[in-house]
């Protein structure tokens, strides 16, 4: 037995920027022997409050006094906690801290990494970098040819419409190619905000620039838009699926034929547990796996299954994921650069391997 008999949940929050992350909740979960679980989920600037009474006052009390061997019973017990579709929405979120936290005790429990309880083992995984960066198309380039003279051999820039016009996405590919040359493999992210036809006819201009993938061309629910992008988008994969937060979507959006390439995360499917349901669907549907963001979880998702491609790879100078860097110490993660690109090394501690850097903690624990 595993029983959880105590939790602690704080909030961290910072100067966001024009970060993703915001704020973070973290949650520590206690064992009748004293093991402890770590979790913790990402909430805009300013929710991180609401994000920490959920999980307090809502969710807690479903798990409390249960076995954390029982991942599967406890992840339904969260998510019908409140009916009616109740467990949709920042809720699924909130499980997810939870989720990581009870994976992370059953794995310190039995002194293995999360790859391990997981049943898989690799000794690096491969990586593209996230390129996408606030700045202009020269400056752009020029970082990214910073990152490909490291050792990297694919990275993704954004295009999105929240952030530069039609013109500029032309001028930040067309920059970018010609600084990283030909062989690096380039993806472009545009976040969701385009419709379909744009997407189709963006395609058709960047043909000579030798994309890899196009990410999100459309709204998340628009699952039709996916399929006429997919039909017409020639030797471009299409990657989608950070939007998504459930089996359910993720069965639309490939029964639509809208992605080559799944892009669950973690931290908004409703933690490990749904993630490995989503992950086994794309690939018993012969979809490639390769998740977005959240490198502290997904290293070990992706060294424990042959099947994910590609992480997702933040370096320190990318300011996107805000507190979330500037909070968490550990897991410690190692590069190894080879001829092919820049791989990362699986980390050795049990569990998750979570540790919060404790003058960041004092600085940024909100009341």
């Amino acid at each position: 037995m595993l029983n959880i008999v105590d939790a602690k949940v704080a909030a961290y929050g910072g100067d966001a920027g024009d970060a993703y992350i915001g704020e973070i909740v973290v949650v520590e979960l206690v064992t009748e022997g004293g093991l402890t679980g770590t979790g913790f989920a990402s909430a805009p600037r300013g929710v991180g409050h609401i994000f920490r009474d959920l999980i307090a006052n809502v969710l807690l009390p479903q798990i409390i006094g249960q076995n954390a061997m029982l991942h599967r019973d406890l992840w339904d017990k969260m998510f019908r906690t409140i009916p009616r579709r109740g467990g949709e929405g920042i809720v699924r979120v909130c499980i997810s801290a939870l989720d990581f936290a009870i994976w992370d005790l059953k794995a310190r429990a039995s002194g293995a990494t999360l790859a391990q309880l997981i049943g898989g083992h690799r000794d690096m995984v491969p990586t593209y970098i996230n390129c996408a960066h606030h700045m202009p198309p020269d400056a752009l380039a020029e970082r990214a040819a910073s990152y490909v003279r490291d050792g990297h051999r694919a990275l993704k820039i954004r295009g999105a419409r929240s952030h530069v016009t039609l013109q500029e996405a032309d001028a930040r590919v067309a920059a970018v190619r010609e600084a990283i040359g030909e062989d690096v493999l380039l993806m472009v992210d545009v976040n969701g905000t385009w419709d379909a036809d744009t997407a189709i006819q963006q395609l058709r201009k960047w043909e000579r620039h030798n994309l890899f993938w196009l990410e999100e061309p459309v709204q998340p629910e628009d699952f039709a838009g996916y399929r006429a992008v997919r039909e017409r988008a020639g030797g471009v994969h299409i990657a989608g699926g950070e939007q998504h937060t459930s089996l359910h979507e993720y069965q639309a959006l490939i029964g639509f034929d809208g992605i080559d390439i799944a892009q669950p995360n973690a931290a908004i499917c409703g933690g490990i547990t749904e993630w490995m349901r989503i992950h086994d669907h794309a690939v018993a549907n012969g979809r490639i796996v390769s998740p977005w963001n959240l490198q502290p979880i997904h290293i070990h998702l992706a060294c424990g299954l042959q099947s994910v491609k590609w992480l997702e790879y933040f370096k320190l100078d990318n300011a996107l994921l805000g507190i979330q860097t500037l909070l968490f110490s550990g897991p410690r993660i190692s590069e190894r650069v080879e001829a092919d690109g820049v791989y990362l090394e699986p980390p050795e501690a049990p569990g998750l391997g979570l540790e919060i850097d404790p003058e960041a903690a004092k600085k940024y624990r909100l009341a």
